[in-house]
């Protein structure tokens, strides 16, 4: 999937209107730097410090490619509809949604407050959910729209420490599921994408629902965030995910689901479905 030739891709993003969320670091940023090679409009979203996306818009558009930020929560409905409506208006089409921004959580079950739980579901699952329900009049009124959802391979376990953010991901995934069988008849497509550990600073923004201190479960949260923490230093390079999705933006045909992981992440999916 990652052979496709760079001038191929070009051609088939030029003119279309791409809409990125969590765009101003990370896979969401240098997919946003891919497309805009190629050509794309890119409309993006972020959290993140004004003077941090100022640069990255004026990067983006030092060729003359339309290119535009919106500081938008993912907790705030009205909001991400008025972007979108924005973003047709000044680009006049969204042809792919990348639903990329998300919020990593740890803890132990027991000791998470309901507070924090809420907060991984609201962006990992809500948010994603409203960008989907603004996006798609425009897409069925069009008669075309990718949307690719940013998942996890920790969707597919449950992982000690990490399940709200697992079983955050994997109710996303599942949502996207049932979507995708209801947008089809309408030249949309939806898919999901499950990578390992990726370099980047998601370890300073995870939420911290049980530290080490915790006197039932910290010695063994420690091992376990140091653990994490190593796997995610030593993660897959983001600028990957550009000519990845390329190849899934121009495919006539989009799978549900696709895996990026190395050997022994996709081992240990492929173990716990053949013991179930």
């Amino acid at each position: 999937i990652m052979s496709m030739d760079f001038n191929q891709a070009a051609d088939l993003l030029k003119g279309k209107t791409a809409l990125i969320t969590g765009a101003s670091q990370g896979i969401g940023k240098e997919i946003a730097y891919r497309y805009e090679r190629a050509g794309a409009d890119i409309a993006f979203t972020y959290i993140s410090s004004k003077d941090i996306t100022h640069k990255l818009e004026d990067e983006l558009t030092v060729r003359g490619v339309k290119c535009k930020g919106y500081r938008v929560n993912a907790a705030d409905h009205d909001a991400t509809h008025e972007m979108v409506a924005d973003v047709i208006k000044h680009f006049g089409r969204i042809d792919v949604l990348i639903n990329n921004a998300g919020v990593g959580s740890a803890g132990a079950i027991e000791k998470s407050p309901i507070a924090d739980v809420k907060k991984s579901f609201e962006v990992n699952l809500f948010g994603v959910v409203r960008m989907c329900q603004a996006v798609l009049p425009h897409m069925r009124h069009q008669k075309y729209g990718r949307i690719i959802n940013m998942s996890t391979l920790g969707s597919m376990i449950g992982l000690p420490f990490r399940a709200f953010y697992s079983s955050s991901k994997g109710a996303m995934d599942l949502m996207t599921e049932g979507m995708r069988l209801e947008v089809e008849r309408y030249g949309i497509q939806a898919c999901t994408i499950h990578p390992g550990e990726v370099k980047t600073n998601i370890s300073s923004r995870r939420i911290i629902s049980t530290d080490e201190n915790d006197e039932t479960y910290g010695k063994t949260i420690k091992k376990a965030f140091d653990s994490l923490n190593a796997a995610v230093n030593h993660g897959k390079n983001p600028k990957l995910f550009g000519p990845y999705i390329e190849k899934i933006i121009n495919s006539n045909t989009v799978k549900r689901n696709y895996y990026i992981g190395t050997f022994d992440e996709l081992l240990g999916i492929k173990l716990k479905k053949g013991l179930l």
